[in-house]
């Protein structure tokens, strides 16, 4: 295959201290700049189109304590560097931070770019919702807008390829420490503030934890305080940098930042004492009702509306309860004084006394009751299924689509169910103060504490059953690709299939298996006749599919396979090789054995010649973890000799053109033999089937051994012969090969080097060079046809 002519080598450099992650660098010069932009979330930062528009305030809103933090940031004498501002949920934390930002880009001080660098934490989004990209985004920006840094990170990204891939400690210190020691001078440097907004929105500590069910409240205090230990850690080295942090005062938070380590270098400010919040609600609800009787040609349109003060009082200056209200009244086809009148008009008890955040919760949930009872009666039960279908999707879907907007998303579960399109968009429609209808990176949701609303189950009277509707979305979807017909005698050009059978083929398998455990786990009520017969239907959906091919049509897909799922640590097949959960009914533990045998004949097809040689550099790097995942589950396919396996067999012949891949595998069930983190059954069969292939590669004399050989990190052979584990002392002698050979030279090197890696397997592929897996796999599909016992 023809490498592509914009790039001159690709190296796959594999992190050596956890299963893998890929790190893909063309070596073309491209400045360091633009490596850190491909490996930084660009959705965080305050201009990117994610957030568009960016929340600021409301003008003459907010004056207090934006001029307080603009205040303390000019102040230069005396002054704490680190600000933290504080207040519950929806009083506007964000827009301060979106216009203290804008507010210094106009201010004449002298230098360009006082805001060095933001980062917006929001909890639905992949990139966002993880401090994996936060140092990486922090230091891209204040490359751009400190132009004495770059060169030395250049330098930095020149000299040590794979920085991304290490710790964020190191990354900290390597692309923003070092960079403004070396820049030197740093008293001559101006004082830059970096912004970090919703560290509450942290969510995902990104660690890996191999089949523990990870506790979310501990993960997300773990990343939380990881970023908080970050901010502090950079603020140590006496940079000219300030920091400005904005968050919900969590418990965990405040103890932190209060604790004797921190507590005399970081100032506090709570925002809900600070501000008149009841006169800034006054404010933006008259700009807002002014507008709205403009835009509907009310009569008086700067007369205070009958029940506008009512607005405010309701609010308690809770200034995303007026938004929230104001979007309800904003409809074309309604009467905004009407739905004014009729959403303030609740029998609701006022809200209990108690904390100030249990307060504006008890607000908030009363105003999304009085809206969900606004929807009309026809409609609820649509409504309903839509809000259980985005939380679905949020809960249980397969890691690449992360990035797919959850509106586009409910447009393919109404393909799946053959509803007319836009559907859902009817459905929610008079949810339009809470819900958004263009499609967005964020979510479905306006606000964070609708999400928290539905899930907290706090309207009993819609209650929501997200396990039903995951059996329902798991139904139409088997249904829907039993309906496309694929077969290895009709695999599909990559760019002729469409998204709809993409995330179907992404998807299933995960829908399958977070069914399987809802209704089993224990949780639910007891199995009866009805729920048995709804699993006899799934079983025979499975039936119907012809589960190979569908594996290698999502493995000749592309677009599944991009840039920014490179980081994920295990493949998109995890849950048919591990599968938990097993139907107990009749023919269940068939179906079970017939997935196994699909998994294992496509895994042979997508790894032997002539398919594999047809794959892209992203699809072999998936097609590794799949093969070690597959590999150290085999105790639960227990029914025969793992030796038998094919792929086992596959994998003790490689061929030359395997090294990229071959390499991954052999280095991950290394590392497996050795993580405590696996259970010991799974550490030991790793270990005995990396031994078996060396075994099996030595006895044929396979040429790979005499070149780069994959194994000489790991084993050897010693003078009698045994196959044993190389010692810390052999693991770190190269062996006449460098570290080098994993992780590319300058420039300079040679156009076919190497060509040991991934040879030809550029993501750039025209469709030509595609169409030859459809031709390797029809053929083999004849081959079968005519003699089913051939492999």
């Amino acid at each position: 295959m023809a490498q592509s002519t914009t790039a001159r080598s690709l190296v796959l450099t594999v992190r050596r201290s956890s299963y893998a992650c890929l790190n893909v660098i063309y070596n073309t010069g491209r400045s360091g700049l633009k490596f850190l932009y491909q490996h930084a979330a660009m959705g965080a930062v305050h201009e990117s189109d994610e957030r568009y528009p960016p929340p600021l305030c409301h003008p003459e809103t907010r004056v207090v304590i934006v001029g307080r933090v603009i205040g303390w940031y000019l102040n230069k004498d005396g002054r704490k560097k680190i600000l933290w501002v504080h207040a519950p949920l929806g009083y506007g934390k964000t827009a301060v931070a979106g216009t203290v930002k804008e507010t210094l880009d106009k201010m004449d001080l002298g230098f360009n770019n006082p805001v060095g660098a933001t980062f917006f934490f929001w909890r639905t989004s992949p990139k966002r919702s993880s401090p994996a990209h936060f140092v990486t985004t922090l230091a891209y920006q204040l490359a751009q807008c400190i132009p004495e840094l770059r060169p030395f990170v250049n330098d930095v990204i020149k000299s040590k390829p794979g920085i991304v891939e290490l710790t964020l400690e190191i990354q900290l210190v390597e692309l923003i420490v070092e960079p403004f020691k070396l820049a030197g001078a740093l008293a001559s440097l101006p004082n830059r503030l970096i912004i970090v907004d919703g560290i509450d929105e942290c969510i995902d500590s990104g660690q890996v934890t191999n089949g523990v069910e990870k506790k979310y409240a501990e993960d997300q205090e773990r990343a939380q305080i990881r970023v908080l230990d970050l901010i502090h850690r950079l603020h140590s080295y006496n940079l000219p940098l300030s920091f400005l942090i904005l968050s919900r005062p969590e418990a965990w938070i405040k103890q932190h930042l209060q604790s004797p380590r921190l507590r005399n270098e970081v100032e506090a400010l709570n925002l809900h004492e600070l501000e008149d919040h009841m006169k800034d609600a006054k404010t933006f609800a008259r700009a807002e009702l002014s507008r709205i009787s403009a835009s509907f040609g009310l009569e008086g349109v700067d007369d205070e509306w009958e029940d506008e003060q009512a607005l405010v009082a309701r609010s308690e200056g809770h200034m995303v309860y007026v938004a929230t209200v104001i979007r309800h009244i904003d409809d074309e086809y309604g009467d905004p004084p009407a739905l004014l009148k009729d959403i303030l008009r609740s029998s609701s008890a006022p809200a209990a006394r108690g904390t100030s955040q249990s307060r504006h919760l008890s607000l908030l949930t009363e105003l999304y009751r009085r809206i969900m009872w606004s929807c009309p009666e026809r409609n609820r039960a649509s409504m309903i299924e839509v809000l259980e279908a985005d939380l679905v999707f949020e809960g249980s879907y397969s890691l690449p689509f992360r990035r797919l907007a959850h509106q586009r998303v409910l447009d393919i579960f109404d393909e799946f169910a053959q509803r007319p399109s836009g559907s859902w968009r009817r459905a929610v429609r008079p949810l339009h103060a809470v819900v958004q209808m263009e499609h967005k990176w964020e979510g479905l949701f306006f606000h964070s504490s609708f999400r928290e609303f539905l899930r907290d189950g706090l309207c009993p009277e819609f209650t929501l059953d997200i396990d039903t509707r995951r059996e329902q979305i798991l139904s139409s979807t088997l249904e829907f690709m039993v309906s496309k017909n694929i077969t290895l005698d009709n695999i599909q050009v990559w760019n002729r299939v469409d998204i709809a059978t993409l995330f179907a083929l992404a998807n299933w398998s995960w829908l399958w298996e977070e069914t399987k455990k809802s209704r089993l786990s224990g949780l639910r009520r007891r199995s009866t006749p009805e729920d048995e017969q709804t699993q006899v239907k799934w079983v025979e959906k499975l039936g119907a599919l012809d589960i190979t091919a569908c594996i290698i049509q999502l493995y000749h897909s592309r677009r599944f396979f991009s840039f920014e799922t490179s980081k994920e640590l295990s493949g998109p097949l995890k849950p048919l090789y591990a599968p938990r959960w097993i139907f107990r009914i009749p023919n269940d533990d068939s179906t079970h054995r017939s997935l196994e045998s699909s998994l294992e004949h496509a895994l042979y097809l997508l790894i032997t010649p002539p398919v594999f040689d047809c794959l892209s550099w992203a699809e072999t790097y998936f097609l590794g973890l799949d093969c070690f995942g597959y590999l150290t589950s085999m105790d639960n396919r227990s029914h025969r000799d793992w030796r038998e396996d094919k792929v086992v067999q596959a994998l003790c012949r490689p061929g030359p053109n395997w090294m990229g891949m071959f390499e991954d595998v052999v280095h991950w069930l290394w590392v497996g033999s050795e993580d405590c983190r696996l259970d010991s059954t799974s550490r030991m069969r790793a270990w005995m089937i990396l031994e078996h292939i060396y075994k099996i590669m030595l006895q044929e004399k396979n040429p790979i051994l005499e070149g780069k050989n994959p194994f000489r990190r790991y084993i050897k052979t010693d003078d009698k012969g045994l196959i044993i584990r190389k010692d810390d002392d052999d693991c770190n002698d190269d062996g006449g090969e460098d570290e080098s050979d994993y992780e590319g030279e300058d420039d300079s090197d040679d156009e076919g080097e190497n060509d040991s890696v991934d040879e030809g397997k550029d993501d750039t592929v025209d469709e030509g060079e595609d169409d030859m897996v459809c031709v390797c796999v029809r053929a083999l599909a004849n081959q079968r046809t005519a003699n089913p016992q051939a492999d």
